[in-house]
């Protein structure tokens, strides 16, 4: 999701997204902290927090289960 956002708000999402890190966990750290770059980038903010940003851009559901849950 937040790799998705970041090529969408960055002009050059090289630019703005950090290093790959090893395993998977890290990685997507990366693409959250590189979507929030961009997004500061993008709506001219000098200083908004990283893990505001992300909570922001998935409704505040980033490590929630899937819900509702399934009907079976």
């Amino acid at each position: 999701m937040f790799a998705s956002l970041l090529v969408a708000l960055a002009d050059d999402p090289s630019v703005v997204l950090p290093a790959p890190a090893a395993p998977v966990v890290g990685d997507a750290g990366a693409a959250v902290v590189g979507f929030a770059a961009a997004a500061r980038s993008r709506l001219s903010m000098s200083f908004a927090p990283t893990w505001r940003l992300a909570s922001a851009a998935c409704h505040g559901r980033m490590l929630a289960p899937g819900w509702p849950p399934p009907v079976i």
